[in-house]
């Protein structure tokens, strides 16, 4: 009886370290923003970013996303896909409206946010073919010191007059700057706040 006793202890206390060792590893993935069955976790990611809904609508609309298999690159990858399409959009607006507008001060306005806008999107095309240490780092420079600088089309525009034209590419704009806030965040989740991950292979840009 003393055995079965001992040995009924002994195969209980197994089991509880088993369970106790499990749950922490699981914790652990998941407080990652790692998936049980290995991709990333998509919300988990997103919340840690300044603007989760902004970050699921980009993740969830790149078809080279799949969440059971997708890394943290491939999110930073997604991520700058989508800044690039947003911030396409908003260039491709001021562009169009400059042919329009009759203010001179809106049409300074609508030419110095493209020039922003264009000068942005030639750091983040940079990292089409794919992402390695060195672009990596210099898009991070880049998004750190956009977040920080105060340009954009807001700066660009406070003296232009209040019109829809103007509330249309301000709009734009910030779309734009949230998704490369959260292409930033995604960058230094995927680093470790830092140094650079291994390269990852191309994937398609967005088609509009």
């Amino acid at each position: 009886m003393e055995a079965r006793s001992a040995m009924s202890w002994y195969c209980g206390s197994l089991l509880a370290v088993v369970i106790a060792l499990f749950l922490s590893v699981s914790l652990g993935v998941r407080a990652a923003g790692v998936g049980v069955s290995g991709g990333v976790d998509l919300k988990a990611s997103c919340a840690a970013t300044p603007h989760p809904d902004v970050c699921l609508r980009a993740l969830q609309a790149d078809h080279s996303i799949k969440a059971s298999a997708a890394s943290p690159l491939d999110l930073v990858a997604a991520a700058l896909r989508a800044a690039s399409t947003a911030g396409g959009a908003v260039g491709d607006y001021a562009r169009h409206e400059l042919d329009v507008v009759k203010d001179n001060l809106m049409w300074q306005c609508l030419n110095e946010c493209a020039e922003d806008i264009e000068e942005a999107l030639d750091h983040l095309d940079d990292t089409e073919g794919g992402l390695d240490d060195g672009k990596i780092r210099d898009v991070k420079q880049f998004l750190d010191t956009a977040e920080e600088d105060t340009w954009s089309c807001d700066e660009s525009c406070k003296h232009a007059p209040n019109t829809p034209i103007k509330a249309a590419l301000v709009a734009k704009n910030r779309d734009f700057e949230a998704v490369m806030r959260v292409a930033n965040a995604l960058i230094k989740r995927a680093t470790g706040g830092g140094d650079a991950p291994a390269p990852v292979p191309p994937a398609p840009r967005f088609i509009n």
